[in-house]
């Protein structure tokens, strides 16, 4: 019993620690040094058998001080996972990698900038492997490790991410609801420092075995940048074709 109950009050001292962080952060912002933006996504899953699919998406960032939206990012993955989960699972998920104890996700991703925001056009392949843990009481913890290889403007600047995030899905009927937070650190390699840190809280919502909408506030701090804070609302939809 005690082993068991550790992660899970791990897992819920995490999960008010960053709803703590998320109000904390709206009541004491600067907001003449804050970005409001919206980013909608759009993504389909396909799959190819029982342990790998292909992964592609568009996303785009409409600013406050823009009137339409600023850049777009394209790009297309393919996942890999299978391995069994530690200890067994209670939910059974849609999205099947979720019920793997490891996914591995390779891939693409293309960013032009439009209307004359200021940014830069981008190649990134990206490589990651994502643990998780399945924890009592139904929660899900995810520890995603991430190395970016970008090109902006065709200068090389590469990075390494790494997200904590924790999920619990609820079985509703027919549906799934899947609330979650999560925390992330950017480490860039050519100034050699961690230079961003993003949380943020949501959820998803399966409104058929094929559709998934999502909806979350994400807060973005970049030092020794100007402005320093992002706020971002986002939506996705997320398509699964079998």
């Amino acid at each position: 019993m005690g082993g068991s109950g550790f992660p899970q009050r791990s897992a819920a001292a995490l999960l008010f620690l960053l709803a703590f962080a998320l109000t904390v952060a709206a009541q004491t912002a600067d907001f003449s040094d804050v970005n409001n933006e919206f980013w909608p996504q759009f993504a389909v899953y396909v799959n190819l058998n029982e342990h790998s699919r292909i992964y592609a998406l568009y996303t785009a960032t409409k600013q406050e001080n823009l009137n339409t939206y600023s850049d777009g990012q394209t790009g297309i993955h393919i996942d890999f996972y299978g391995l069994r989960p530690l200890r067994k699972r209670v939910i059974q998920y849609l999205d099947r990698s979720r019920s793997s104890s490891l996914m591995v996700r390779v891939g693409y991703l293309y960013s032009h900038p439009k209307n004359n925001s200021g940014a830069s056009t981008e190649h990134m392949l990206t490589a990651e492997a994502t643990g998780r843990a399945h924890l009592a009481g139904g929660l899900l913890l995810s520890d995603r490790n991430r190395l970016d290889f970008r090109w902006v403007d065709g200068d090389p600047k590469h990075r390494y991410r790494n997200r904590l995030k924790l999920e619990r899905t609820f079985d509703i009927g027919r549906f799934q609801l899947t609330p979650y937070a999560h925390a992330e650190m950017f480490y860039e390699f050519k100034q050699r420092e961690w230079t961003r840190f993003r949380y943020s809280a949501g959820a998803e919502w399966n409104i058929t075995k094929r559709i998934i909408l999502e909806g979350y506030f994400l807060r973005q701090n970049t030092w020794a940048s100007v402005p320093q804070f992002v706020d971002a609302f986002g939506m996705a939809v997320q398509f699964y074709i079998r």
